[in-house]
C-alpha cells in the first residue's frame, strides 16, 4: 500500500519551467574579449560564486540568462560593455541519498524538481518495518548540517505537500525503524519475574 502511495506521489519535474541554480552546481562562465576571467565555478551551499573583480555573487535559485545578466552589471564598473555567458553544468554531487528501512538504500540519481516522496519510491520504496512519522532529512547549509523531521505518514494519509518539498543534489534521507513490541522477549522477562517472585516467596517461608 505505501510504494502504491508513493508511487502516486511521485511526479515528474514541470520540463516547461526555467531550469533554476542551485548549491551544488557547476557554472563554466565565459567572458567574451577577456578570456583570463572565463573559468568553471562551483555554487556554494550558502548560493553564492566568488568571481575576480566583484567579489561574492548570490546566484541561487536565478536562472543561467539572470546569473550572466547579473554578473554583467556588477562587471560594467570595470568594463564599457561586458558579455557574458553562463552554463550550466552537472551538480559536483548528483544525488540524494536514502538509507534506513527503504527496499534499496543507497545514493539515488538527482533529479531537479523530485520531492523527498519521490526519492523514496525510487530507492523501491519503504519496508514494512519503516517508521514514517519521523523521517530526517540532513542537508548541509553552510558547511553545518540542518536536520529537518517530515512525518511522511501525514503526507501520504491527507496528500497536503507542505512537508513533501524539493530535495538538492547532496541532501540526505533517513527512515528509521518504528518503534515495536518484541512478544517473545516481553514474555520471557514476565516468566523470569514470575520465577523469582516464587523463589522469594518459597524462601520466606522456609
Amino acid at each position: 500500500m505505501v510504494l502504491i502511495l508513493l508511487a502516486i506521489f511521485a511526479q515528474a519535474p514541470d520540463t516547461l519551467a526555467p531550469t533554476r541554480i542551485e548549491p551544488g552546481d557547476v557554472l563554466e562562465i565565459v567572458v567574451l574579449g577577456e578570456e583570463e576571467l572565463s573559468r568553471t565555478l562551483m555554487v556554494m551551499h550558502n548560493g553564492l560564486i566568488s568571481f575576480p573583480l566583484i567579489g561574492d555573487v548570490h546566484v541561487d535559485g536565478l536562472t543561467t540568462d539572470e546569473a550572466a545578466n547579473l554578473l554583467v552589471e556588477k562587471l560594467k564598473k570595470y568594463f564599457t560593455h561586458p558579455a557574458i555567458s553562463v552554463i550550466l553544468k552537472s551538480p559536483s554531487t548528483p544525488h540524494v541519498s536514502v538509507f534506513g528501512e527503504v527496499l534499496k538504500p543507497g545514493a539515488v540519481e538527482y533529479q531537479r524538481g523530485l520531492k523527498v516522496t519521490d526519492y523514496v519510491a525510487l530507492a523501491g520504496g519503504t519496508t514494512h518495518r519503516a517508521g514514517l512519522r519521523r523521517i530526517k532529512v540532513i542537508r548541509i547549509v553552510s558547511g553545518k548540517p540542518v536536520v529537518e523531521t517530515i512525518n511522511l505518514a501525514s503526507v501520504i494519509k491527507s496528500g497536503k505537500q507542505d512537508q513533501n518539498y524539493e530535495l538538492k543534489s547532496g541532501d540526505w534521507i533517513y527512515i528509521p525503524s518504528r518503534f515495536t513490541i518484541n512478544w517473545a522477549t516481553l514474555l520471557q522477562a514476565a516468566t523470569l519475574l514470575v520465577s523469582l517472585v516464587n523463589l522469594y516467596i518459597i524462601i520466606q517461608n522456609d
